[in-house]
């Protein structure tokens, strides 16, 4: 009965090595990446994400209105192409519109706009649709609704946020009487 609890017990503790090392070879592999995360780091330009893209365009980038008339502004966001070295890049995929007041004169550097933004107060807007699904070379259209509640001179900035991390924006200048 001893010689078969040993046997057992070598069997188990043989069974348990090659656990740890099935499981530690896993652990120390390097994960394999898919097409779509290779391709997206061959499209990873220095200062990827900083810049203003420009996909942005829209209908009007001054509007004069009424306190309590409402306004509607058109626009539309482009999935251009972009190379980086000899790879052919597309700003595309899941996008989200957000609406900001910021100062009167936009520059292209997220990291210098992004201190100057702040929640809009003065006006209800509503941009529509605010998330959708961006192709290479598709062309989307939105609307942004601005219902101006009190007067001023308000800079509306419509900006794009792309789950790869680059962004869009462009502005509206809003004059409310």
């Amino acid at each position: 009965m001893k010689k078969s609890n040993a046997l057992v017990l070598l069997l188990l503790l043989f069974l348990a090595v090659i656990g740890v090392a099935i499981v530690g070879r896993n652990l120390s592999m390097p994960e394999k990446t898919s097409n779509d995360n290779t391709s997206m780091q061959k499209c990873m330009h220095p200062a990827y994400g900083e810049f203003n893209t420009k996909l942005i365009k829209l209908s009007k980038r001054k509007i004069v209105v009424h306190a309590g008339e409402q306004a509607e502004v058109k626009g539309n966001i482009t999935g251009k192409e972009y190379q980086v070295g000899e790879a052919t890049c597309y700003y595309d995929g899941n996008l989200t519109l957000k609406v900001y007041l910021g100062p009167k004169t936009p520059k292209d550097s997220w990291s210098y706009m992004a201190g100057k933004l702040s929640k809009v107060e003065g006006l209800t807007v509503k941009i529509t649709p605010q998330k959708f699904w961006l192709k290479p070379n598709e062309t989307l259209e939105f609307q942004v609704g601005i219902a101006p509640q009190k007067a001023g001179t308000y800079y509306l900035y419509i900006v794009a946020f792309g789950e790869k991390g680059w962004k869009s924006w462009d502005v509206i200048e809003v004059e409310v009487s």
